[in-house]
C-alpha cells in the first residue's frame, strides 16, 4: 500500500510555486470536500498581492465565499491547498489562497530505487564537511591508495566506486526528494558517521548532474551481504535545506525516469 506524505511550503516557496503556476498558465482541479465531481481549469495568472489563482472561467459551479480544495502539478510535483472560490469584478472565477500549500510525496512513486536498472551516482568532495559547524578533516581518515579494494569486492562492479583527488564516487541505491542511500565496506564507512555534514554533492546521472549544497549521515547500519566474511554499511542521507529549484530539479528527474521505467514495462507486457 503506498503512502502519501504532505509536507509544508514556506511562504517564499508557496509564492515561487503559484508564480511558476500562473507564468505557466498550468491547469488546477477543483473539487469540495468529501465530493468525488473534480472540475478541471486552466490558470489564467497568479495574482501576488492579493494572492489568487485567477481562472480562466466564467461558470459559476461553486458559490463565492464557498471553500473548496485545489490541486496542481509542476514539474512532476503535486501541490495541494484549501481556498476560497471567489468572482471577480471582471466576472473570471478565482481562488483565493490564503491557507498554507502542500506538496505531496508518495513514497512508492517518488523513491526511485535507482540500482542496478539505472546509473545514478553521488560524488563526495571529501575536503567538504563538518560535524556541528566544525570542518573535519576527511583526507587524514584513511589512504586513498587501494582504498576501495574491499568495496570493489562486495559489489563485483569495478565502476561502482572510484576516487579522484579528493573525490569520492558511490553508486546510489535509492533516492527520493528528500535524501538517497549508499552501500559502502567496511573501510569506506569511515567517511561516514551520523550528523556528518558534506557539502556541495554530485548526484550523477547518465546525462545530467545535479549539486546538493548539503548532504547529511542520518544512519549507518549493517548490511546483509552475500559474503558473510566481509562487512557491508547501508548510509542513509538526507538533503538539508535543500533550495526549492534543486527541490523541482530532482523531483523532475525521478519522475521522467520513472515514467521510462513504466513505458518499458508496457512494452514487455505487449511483446510477450
Amino acid at each position: 500500500m503506498s503512502q502519501t506524505f504532505f509536507s509544508k511550503q514556506d511562504p517564499t516557496e508557496k509564492l515561487s510555486r503559484l508564480s511558476l503556476l500562473g507564468s505557466s498558465r498550468g491547469t488546477v482541479i477543483v473539487w469540495l470536500k468529501g465530493k468525488k465531481e473534480k472540475h478541471t481549469y486552466q490558470v489564467l495568472k497568479f495574482d501576488k498581492d492579493r494572492e489568487e489563482i485567477v481562472l480562466d472561467s466564467k461558470d459559476t459551479i461553486f458559490t463565492a465565499g464557498e471553500t473548496v480544495l485545489c490541486s496542481f502539478e509542476l514539474r512532476g510535483m503535486n501541490f495541494f491547498s484549501e481556498t476560497i472560490f471567489q468572482v471577480s469584478i471582471s466576472g473570471y472565477n478565482v481562488l483565493q489562497v490564503k491557507n498554507t500549500l502542500y506538496k505531496s510525496e508518495r513514497r512508492s512513486s517518488y523513491r526511485l530505487l535507482t540500482y542496478p536498472l539505472y546509473d545514478v551516482n553521488v560524488e563526495f568532495n571529501l575536503g567538504e564537511a563538518y560535524v556541528g559547524g566544525k570542518v573535519v578533516d576527511m583526507k587524514s581518515r584513511s589512504s586513498q591508495t587501494g582504498l576501495f579494494k574491499n568495496f570493489l569486492t562486495i559489489v563485483g562492479d569495478e565502476k561502482e566506486a572510484t576516487t579522484a583527488g579528493e573525490k569520492l564516487k558511490i553508486r546510489v541505491q535509492d533516492l527520493s526528494t528528500t535524501g538517497m542511500a549508499i552501500h559502502v565496506g567496511e573501510l569506506e564507512s569511515k567517511h561516514f558517521q551520523k550528523d556528518l555534514v558534506f557539502q556541495n554533492v554530485d548526484i550523477r546521472f547518465t546525462d545530467e548532474v545535479i549539486q546538493v549544497p548539503e548532504v547529511k549521515v542520518v544512519y549507518v547500519v549493517d548490511y546483509i551481504s552475500n559474503d558473510k566474511n566481509i562487512k557491508k554499511y547501508k548510509v542513509g542521507l538526507h538533503f538539508q535545506d535543500l533550495p526549492t529549484l534543486i527541490d523541482d530539479q530532482i523531483g523532475k528527474k525521478i519522475n521522467r525516469l520513472l515514467r521510462e521505467n513504466d513505458f518499458n514495462k508496457d512494452f514487455e507486457n505487449f511483446i510477450k
